[in-house]
């Protein structure tokens, strides 16, 4: 009877620990669809990872390697169901795997030190020590995890580390992992007090490690956070200051227009009566080409749009390119750096691809929309020859390509990191830049 009883009862924890590291995967990451943790695998895989370690601890004491069994089993339900990065998946699969070894080999070996017993004793006898030791394991790994979960809400964003700072930050666990699994062989072997003290003492050791690497990442994540609100400050002073510089120029052109305006009706009325009719079209021609300088291409609720796409297209005018501007878009839920980054790469890559080209008619055709799930962007411009079939990767054309060649990357970057996409393509003599931005 007390056989069964224990049983059920390291089943029932094998259940327990298969919620908890599989609920931490989805906290962390969050679902792909928003859905509840009940309704996005997450119970399916939670049951997929019980069964795994019970099985796992019918046929052995402690998993060692074979604990990868249990991060796969999380990492599949990361890919298939939850947000993030590669990296972070990868973070969010190791990470709660190796919190729940090294609590179990140091609540084990600190046992076996504090009941005065050998290691196997508190791993296979169903006894009060191993009682003990089991309900401390799950306490202690439940509260590690909650506690981080609670950290990295502080920031609630999602984490703006390279992916360079996760490879490293998920090594250290990496490495942590295969060092506990190693001193945790040494230490089912018939040690002696003192070494088993010191193994203690190195469990704890890694623990403290492992706790200053999971303050780097809120820390690094924290700073990086102010680094990028920072630079948006800077982005939108600069930008707000070419929208002011462009507003106080239509300004001052509207006053000379008004200023002059009388005389310049007075001079074409003299070239009409003189029949000096070239004269009097050139001069209106003049006036035209004063006006459309510093013409307003498009006015939206967004400050950097405005003062992004008119100073833009203001100096494509300026090199004789033809513009046309549409936009039914409020860009609300868009970060302003990335529309920064977004509109000036698309807008300098089509005024340097009409430049270069040896058209007659050179165009730029922007146009925004939106509906209820996604916000577009498409550009056009006119080419002479196909740009696909000569640079299908297209790579920057300019002489020094240390400085350039990274606005098609940040394209497809922004495009990524707002679950859209980016195509290129080229129909009808234009060479075209869809964006998607899902809301």
């Amino acid at each position: 009877m007390i056989t069964i009883i224990w049983e059920i009862f390291e089943i029932a924890v094998n259940f327990y620990q298969g919620y908890l590291l599989t609920y931490f995967a989805y906290d962390f990451l969050g679902d792909k669809d928003s859905k509840k943790f009940t309704k996005s695998s997450g119970i399916l895989y939670s049951n997929m990872l019980a069964l795994a370690i019970t099985i796992l601890n019918h046929f052995m004491l402690f998993e060692n390697f074979y604990s990868l069994i249990y991060i796969a089993i999380i990492f599949c339900y990361s890919v298939q169901r939850l947000n993030g990065r590669t990296f972070e998946k990868i973070f969010a699969s190791v990470f709660p795997n190796l919190v729940m070894g090294v609590v179990s080999v140091l609540t084990s070996n600190f046992a076996a030190v504090l009941f005065n017993t050998d290691l196997y004793t508190i791993l296979s006898e169903k006894n009060f020590e191993r009682f003990i030791v089991i309900i401390s394991t799950q306490l202690l790994l439940g509260y590690c995890l909650i506690i981080f979960l609670r950290l990295m809400r502080v920031r609630k964003k999602r984490s703006t580390l390279a992916s360079c700072e996760w490879i490293l930050i998920s090594l250290t666990f990496i490495v942590s992992i295969i060092i506990c699994t190693f001193m945790n062989m040494i230490a089912l072997n018939d040690v002696s007090d003192s070494v088993r003290k010191y193994i203690v003492l190195m469990f704890l050791g890694i623990i403290f490690i492992n706790i200053v690497v999971c303050y780097l990442v809120i820390d690094l994540g924290r700073k990086s956070e102010a680094m990028r609100e920072n630079e948006i400050l800077k982005v939108q002073q600069e930008y707000n200051r070419q929208y002011i510089k462009n507003a106080n120029m239509e300004y001052d052109t509207i006053r000379k227009i008004r200023h002059d305006f009388k005389d310049s009706l007075n001079v074409v009325h003299t070239l009409i009566a003189e029949q000096k009719s070239d004269s009097a079209g050139k001069y209106i021609e003049g006036i035209i080409d004063t006006l459309n300088g510093t013409e307003i291409f498009i006015r939206t609720n967004n400050d950097i749009v405005n003062a992004v796409v008119n100073a833009k297209l203001s100096a494509a005018k300026s090199f004789g390119i033809d513009v046309i501007c549409l936009s039914s878009a409020n860009f609300d839920g868009i970060d302003d750096l990335d529309l920064c980054r977004l509109l000036s790469n698309m807008l300098e890559n089509a005024i340097t691809a009409c430049m270069n080209s040896n058209s007659d008619k050179k165009q730029i055709y922007l146009k925004f929309s939106s509906d209820n799930y996604n916000y577009t962007f498409n550009l056009k411009n006119t080419i002479d020859k196909s740009v696909i079939s000569q640079n299908p990767m297209l790579n920057t054309t300019k002489n020094n390509k240390d400085e350039h060649g990274y606005g098609t990357k940040i394209i497809k970057d922004i495009a990524e990191k707002y679950k859209g996409r980016c195509d290129f393509y080229e129909e009808s003599g234009y060479f075209c830049c869809n964006v998607i931005l899902r809301k």
